[in-house]
């Protein structure tokens, strides 16, 4: 007996004994690995939190935070980072956080391949405040250790997140180091001016997918309505303040139309009177969150309110724009000329005034379709360009590191034995865009006119295409393995020949994986588009974004390196499902990523498909969304 099947037993004896009579030894063993993954996810907010009460800090908890394990040949970067970057950061590099007091042994003993020091007020900690900024700085910690690095020929690079407001704040420290960047493209002839060369690029914030990222909690995903976390500026920022008294209004108003809750997290609570919210705000300040909590409280409400103290920067906007987005909830906003520059198709939501701002909120709070739908595409630009491995690819390249990184590529795998579904296939790999695709295409019992499929793959625009052909007699498992072995994607995709995929499914399940650090993910929560009678219906809708140990094989998508490890079973029926229980037996993680862009397609004759089931059958295990034209709605 497995320690997981022992554990299961241990915990709930009766529970464990029913699945046993139910289903045997394999029951239990399916009871067993569903526990195990239940457990394993993270703990969200309690379902004892009622949505209409104010919220109790306490009964928020921390997200786990992963241990940093950066990419093999990752480079090694001494830093001087504020707590937030130091955590975007440390998945990326391996960092060496220098002290004060020793810097010298720290750099003597680990040899790095460059510093990078931010516009830290603390940094590392605390162990440099006022070294970079203040009436003594730079102190001479600083001035020495880079005079000591451009002796020993290590690269220096200041990061300026702060721009423009405080620029002057912190120019004295970045002239003493090789590159400067900028959150501020406005900055940058000040800063050639200033420094007297052209070292000077820019880098806005960005996500951590290790952290910020729309893997759901066991509990309480989008329970609560409206959250602000941030501080309250009575003195300066004129600007910002109106914004965020705009949007606090707004939220009040939505709150009392349609009891939705508004908390605020007050960053600065009691001490200084001109960071204290002042009434009617005052009464939804609910506490302060520590960073981890902050990262469950991403998950748990509907939508946050942004802030933006620079509003003419076409690259500076706050961090919780990428971060709160990524982590799969929608954040409502005042006009930025940075947003339309970071997200051109509307991907945030911008309000204008109080009456918009009312409108937006609401709409957020009310429409999941609505909500879910704005996040995904506001996540696929993230993935693609404003991830903290985009930004420290940049910082990299500009010291003379060569971070490039080879384009993803995917291999499409089909086995089909319909020759009249081949045109569909090949229409369905030649529309993916933003990944690197392959086709790899077995025929079934049947030979087809290779030259034709080649100009006709040729002619749709797919560079690469391999054909393969077996006996009727071959079971489906070991055709898929011919075509895994025959794959040169990094990744490989079961695509089935008669299912809808949208432009960007291929992508977006590459960024699934990614973002997870599943071994497979694919979609347990999709539709299913019943021809006969026009309905499309939504199954298992609960379980998006979540770990679990099952998703719909047309959906499979995994490193062709596991693929080869675990292979398909030897079997024509149940080999997808057989896959996945392989994949949990050998210890791997399977992932159920978003409902968007596949169809599950069911019509015509029954003898089609691998499995038969009725209409009423389909129909009781989802929920009718609607009738008509599936691609419409589903492809995001």
């Amino acid at each position: 007996m497995g320690k997981g099947v022992a554990s299961a037993i241990l915990g709930d004896p009766r529970k464990a004994f029913w699945h046993f009579r139910r289903g045997g030894v394999a029951g239990l063993k399916k009871y067993a690995r569903r526990t195990r993954i239940a457990a394993a996810g993270p703990r969200g907010v309690a379902a004892a939190m009622t949505p209409n009460s104010p919220a109790v800090v306490t009964d928020i908890p921390e997200w786990p935070l992963p241990d940093p394990a950066p990419d093999d040949g990752a480079p090694t970067v001494a830093v001087i980072l504020d707590d937030f970057s130091l955590l975007a950061f440390r998945y990326e590099w391996n960092t060496v956080e220098l002290l004060p007091d020793a810097w010298r042994e720290q750099l003597t003993a680990t040899r790095v391949d460059f510093v990078f020091v931010e516009s830290a007020w603390s940094g590392n900690h605390g162990a440099w405040k006022y070294h970079l900024t203040g009436a003594s700085a730079p102190r001479p910690a600083v001035v020495e250790m880079l005079a000591w690095c451009s002796d020993q020929r290590i690269p220096t690079v200041f990061w300026n997140k702060e721009d423009p407001p405080h620029y002057d704040d912190f120019l004295d420290v970045a002239k003493l180091f090789d590159r400067v960047f900028t959150s501020d493209i406005n900055k940058l002839d000040s800063y050639r001016r200033d420094l007297g060369h052209r070292g000077v690029g820019v880098l806005p914030f960005a996500a951590q997918p290790r952290i910020h990222n729309p893997v759901r909690p066991r509990s309480g995903f989008h329970s609560r309505g409206i959250a602000f976390g941030g501080m309250y500026f009575a003195h300066k920022y004129p600007e910002r303040r109106r914004q965020l008294e705009t949007l606090l209004k707004a939220s009040i108003r939505a709150h009392n139309k349609d009891d939705a809750g508004l908390d605020i997290f007050a960053r600065e609570l009691g001490g200084d009177p001109n960071y204290q919210f002042p009434s009617p705000y005052a009464s939804h300040i609910v506490g302060t969150l520590s960073y981890p909590q902050m990262l469950t409280a991403y998950k748990t409400y509907k939508t946050f309110l942004n802030v933006n103290s620079v509003v003419d920067s076409p690259s500076m906007c706050a961090r919780r724009i990428f971060e709160i987005t990524a982590c799969g909830t929608p954040v409502v906003t005042m006009p930025t000329e940075a947003i339309g520059k970071f997200f051109p198709h509307q991907e945030i939501p911008v309000a204008n005034d109080e009456d918009n701002a009312y409108d937006v909120i609401r709409s957020l709070i009310r429409s999941n379709e609505h909500n879910d739908r704005l996040v995904h595409r506001g996540q696929r630009q993230i993935w693609a360009q404003h991830t903290y491995a985009h930004r420290a690819r940049a910082v990299a390249a500009a010291v003379g590191l060569d971070e490039s990184v080879p384009a993803r590529s995917v291999s499409a795998l089909v086995s089909t034995i319909r020759p009249h579904q081949i045109d569909h296939v090949l229409h369905t790999v030649a529309a993916q865009r933003g990944i690197d695709v392959e086709l790899v295409l077995l025929t079934h019992g049947f030979e087809p006119d290779a030259a034709h499929l080649h100009a006709k793959a040729n002619e749709l625009g797919i560079e690469k295409l391999t054909l393969l052909s077996a006996g009727r007699d071959v079971p489906l498992g070991d055709c898929l393995n011919r075509l895994v072995k025959a794959a040169g994607g990094d990744l490989v995709a079961k695509i089935d020949d008669d299912d809808l995929y949208g432009p960007d499914y291929l992508a977006d399940q590459a960024n699934a994986l990614m973002y997870s650090g599943a071994d497979v993910v694919g979609k347990q929560a999709h539709y299913m588009h019943l021809a006969d009678s026009g309905a499309t219906i939504l199954r298992f809708a609960e379980r998006e974004h979540r770990m679990t140990d099952f998703v719909m094989g047309p959906t499979l998508v995994t490193a062709r390196e596991h693929a080869l490890s675990v292979p398909f079973a030897s079997q024509s029926l149940g080999e997808d499902s057989q896959f996945l229980r392989d994949t949990a037996d050998a210890g791997g993680t399977i992932y159920s990523s978003d409902r968007f862009n596949f169809v599950q397609w069911r019509g015509g004759s029954a003898g089609d498909h691998t499995w038969d089931q009725t209409d009423d059958k389909l129909l009781a295990t989802g929920v009718v969304t609607f009738y008509g034209d599936p691609t419409k709605h589903v492809m995001v």
